[in-house]
């Protein structure tokens, strides 16, 4: 692994230890439009970037997102929402994301179920409103997951 590689991986690691910790996902918005980018990884593949702070969201509202602010999302509405959303519409999470636009890009689901075993590793439980539990979101989410192998 590239140190590049390896750094890129820490920041993922700590976005979501972070989004666990917080409760909270951040975006850049404006007028219900949320930042985006084209993936490097694949060709015709759209990234939704998303902070685990404020102050990442804010240092990245520049050039053509000057006129974005950062909100916050809960980390339920993240998951139930926009993960599995972004898994029907085939778009990536990108995590973290440096103001050089660079950083990981992951499946939406990968995520959501690195985010519950993290849940899980902190003995947190979250109250989720369109699953019964959050033991049935993560049976969805490996479901769809060893549907797509």
């Amino acid at each position: 692994m590239t140190q590049h590689a390896a750094t890129v991986e820490q920041k993922y690691k700590e976005f979501v230890e972070r989004i666990v910790a917080t409760d909270a996902v951040w975006g850049l918005t404006k007028d219900e439009t949320w930042a985006t980018s084209s993936s490097q990884e694949f060709e015709d593949t759209e990234v939704i970037l998303f902070w685990s702070g404020k102050e990442g969201a804010a240092a990245c509202a520049e050039d053509e997102w000057a006129t974005y602010t950062p909100e916050s999302i809960t980390l339920v509405e993240f998951l139930e929402n926009w993960c599995v959303g972004m898994y029907g519409d085939e778009l990536l999470v990108g995590a973290d994301w440096d103001t050089d636009l660079s950083g990981k890009e992951a499946e939406p689901l990968v995520v959501a179920l690195d985010v519950v075993n993290k849940l899980k590793a902190k003995g947190k439980t979250l109250e989720f409103t369109q699953y019964d539990s959050q033991d049935e979101f993560e049976e969805q989410v490996i479901e769809a997951l060893d549907g797509d192998k």
